[in-house]
């Protein structure tokens, strides 16, 4: 009987370790590896259901769940933390927000509110080259401004001065990616706007709707991993673009990738994530039928150190809530 039941569990100990695995593949070397990868926050609920059933019932048992755990330990934290607020005497604030699909109604209050928040430095994506908003901002004389990228989708707003700026796709396309070097003090800033490849479904239709996703299965599936391929080549390249850059570095924007696959794993490797480090809870930033997703990140290198990271879930006039972090320059 004891064999028996050996089986499933060799089976299931090798699917969870298969699925953990699936952060280090490329979509562009095997396709299927993003959407394997969306099996992670299940395996972690069910393993989790296992250790406390077992540790309540035969603790011996309990050991093998532990270690799946311990082994997915890094998803754990991309998926819940909790941290302090630090304070530094030099810090400054950086918000980014995706201003995309305001609900009806609210753009005059969405508008008044990015133009009031005082954050030194602003991140904004989808942002569509709106007029008021560069004139109210640059009226106030604090903010030196960078838009650029198709149909002047992309805005970098700073209180510092702005000595060298770029943008990496010169071509038509909706998604692209920003940087900028700020002067700060003494220091230079490396600052990049990210707005990677979007998935191109849409939620209500597509996803929420049984239906309509029965029907449109095989279409969302390839819009899916269509998207993860090519947002793992404009990671290939943002990571590629900042390897020659000594200066402190800040990555945020929107990824349109939940931290669960290759690619956010890949920018992990490199840079520390602020919600991580210094956020609380969930930190969710979609703001959509689907409310459970954190697609919005900051990123950063040991150059600086992060202070405070919050997501503003009342900030809700578009389908992206903002995220704020705090940093210090720290050698």
């Amino acid at each position: 009987m004891k064999s028996i039941l050996k089986l499933p569990i060799i089976i299931w100990c090798l699917v969870t370790l298969i699925v953990y695995g699936s952060v280090w593949v490329s979509p562009e070397t095997f396709k299927y590896s993003a959407l394997i990868s969306l099996g992670i926050p299940f395996l972690l609920i069910i393993n989790l259901v296992f250790f406390l059933f077992m540790l309540f019932t035969r603790p011996k048992r309990a050991i093998l769940p532990a270690l799946l755990l311990i082994i997915g330990l890094s998803f754990i934290q991309s998926t819940f933390s909790i941290s302090r607020t630090q304070k530094s005497s030099s810090s400054f604030q950086v918000l980014s927000y995706n201003m995309m699909r305001m609900n009806k109604g609210n753009e005059k209050a969405m508008l008044e509110w990015i133009t009031s928040n005082t954050a030194d430095i602003k991140f904004f994506q989808e942002f569509l080259g709106r007029s008021s908003v560069i004139n109210t901002i640059s009226e106030k004389g604090e903010y030196n401004s960078f838009v650029g990228g198709y149909a002047n989708s992309y805005a970098i707003f700073s209180k510092y001065p702005i000595l060298n700026r770029g943008v990496f796709y010169e071509k038509q396309t909706t998604n692209n990616i920003l940087f900028a070097d700020l002067k700060i003090g003494k220091d230079t800033l490396r600052v990049y706007n990210v707005h990677l490849q979007s998935m191109g479904i849409d939620v209500d239709q597509e996803v929420i709707d049984q239906g309509e996703f029965e029907k449109k299965y095989e279409k969302v599936r390839r819009k899916f991993q269509d998207g993860s391929v090519r947002r793992a080549a404009q990671i290939n390249d943002l990571l590629e673009h900042a390897k020659e850059c000594r200066y402190p570095i800040l990555i945020a924007g929107d990824f349109n990738d939940i931290p669960y696959g290759y690619n956010y794993f890949k920018v992990s490797r490199k840079f520390n994530n602020a919600f991580e480090d210094a956020g609380n809870g969930f930190g969710f930033t979609y703001n959509g039928k689907l409310p459970f997703l954190r697609i919005d990140n900051q990123f950063y290198n040991n150059q600086l150190k992060v202070l405070d990271f919050t997501t503003l879930n009342e900030i809700d006039y578009s389908d992206h809530f903002p995220v704020v972090g705090i940093y210090s320059i720290s050698y």
